[in-house]
């Protein structure tokens, strides 16, 4: 398969040297000019569960004009729409894409019978909705702590570990393969029939502990492990929980589940602690207010979750304010 990987941050590098050592034709779109020097020269290094391996995929600073088989976005959803304006000539007929968003991605209501508006905080004038197809989209979950330590060099702390699965029933056998080709690599993937349900697991964890991790500054192993702290953690994954369940979700992981997912992560800085320790915005709108728009629709109030929402916006604007505008 011919990959196209968006976004060279710990994700799209781990992955990308993942399918480049496995024999796929891979292409990263690194915007930085010494660092895709760097990478072109030296490949990408990924040191994941004892092992160390280099990949060594071709590097691009733009989307490449010819269509790929599958393209991997693994950008923040804010950044979305405008990368969306670079793709047209990657995405052919068959080109399997493949968001790796946290909290609540825009294709979320892709799909369905009622024809949903969609989702503001995520997609808020249409663009990303209008531009995929649903038979495209391979519905995405990622569950892989991964950090840049170099420009060329991530550390995975666990597996790469991806839940994937068909937005439609017509791709579900180009995701079965896609599966398999991901597994060879090295990865590990679950092919999912109810992807919808492994957001939600997923988006729960990312409410319950990213801007609690700003409030805290604490790692995810102390946020699911600490005495004062998880019962924050957890009344926050009930809250979400009871949105889901309103839109006919089945939590495919128990709360005690997911606590120790998290603290199997150890000090792993979450990806908005990171962002926030280095005065970048913060990614709320796919984590937070994607789940409280849900909830308003529904007409539930979810007190402890925007609680801590608001208190990890206060602590962003009152630290670097030009940039949380």
């Amino acid at each position: 398969m011919t990959f196209v990987v968006v976004g060279a941050g710990a994700i799209g590098s781990a992955i990308a040297a993942r399918l480049a050592h496995g024999g796929q034709d891979v292409t990263l779109v690194v915007r930085d000019a010494a660092r895709a020097a760097l990478i072109e020269r030296d490949g990408v290094t990924c040191e994941e569960a004892g092992e160390t391996i280099t990949g060594h995929p071709a590097v691009s600073d733009r989307v490449p004009d010819t269509p790929a088989d599958v393209l991997v976005l693994a950008v923040k959803a804010a950044a979305l729409p405008g990368v969306a304006a670079t793709l047209p000539a990657a995405i052919g007929r068959d080109t399997l894409v493949v968001p790796l968003v946290n909290g609540i991605p825009w294709w979320f209501r892709l799909g369905r019978a009622d024809r949903a508006e969609p989702l503001r905080a995520v997609d808020p004038d249409g663009t990303l909705t209008r531009r995929f197809a649903p038979a495209q989209i391979v519905g995405s979950v990622v569950y892989t702590t991964a950090m840049m330590q170099a420009p060329a060099h991530v550390t995975v702390t666990q597996r790469q570990s991806l839940v994937i699965g068909a937005i439609g029933s017509d791709s579900r056998d180009k995701v079965a393969a896609l599966a398999r080709v991901l597994a060879a690599c090295g990865i590990d993937v679950t092919v999912s029939d109810r992807i919808v349900d492994a957001v939600w697991a997923k988006a729960a964890l990312n409410l319950a502990t990213n801007p609690l991790s700003v409030v805290a500054e604490a790692g995810l192993g102390d946020l699911c492990s600490d005495a004062r702290l998880v019962p924050i953690v957890s009344n926050i994954l009930d809250e979400t929980w009871r949105v889901a369940a309103r839109y006919n979700a089945c939590p495919p992981m128990t709360r005690d589940e997911m606590l120790g997912r998290g603290r199997l992560a150890g000090a792993f800085r979450t990806s908005m602690l990171e962002d926030y320790l280095k005065g970048r915005p913060l990614e709320l709108s796919s984590i937070a207010d994607a789940v409280f728009e849900m909830a308003d629709e529904i007409g539930m109030d979810l007190p402890v979750s925007r609680a801590i929402v608001d208190m990890a916006r206060f602590r962003a604007g009152t630290r670097f304010p030009e940039k949380q505008a």
